[in-house]
């Protein structure tokens, strides 16, 4: 069980981690217009092309 418990611990820590290291990209790295916000998403229709 102490295996379990600390699987569990180090899957929420690794968790948390990607989130703050998501937040601190995500606030640090801006796109400069809506086209370049969405030209990498999936599924989306961007008027217009890269550049």
């Amino acid at each position: 069980m102490d295996f379990v418990t600390a699987w569990v611990l180090y899957v929420i820590a690794f968790a948390l981690g990607a989130l703050v290291a998501w937040l601190i990209a995500r606030s640090t790295i801006a796109a400069a217009n809506a086209n370049e916000a969405f030209a990498d998403v999936p599924e989306t229709r961007a008027i217009g092309g890269r550049s």
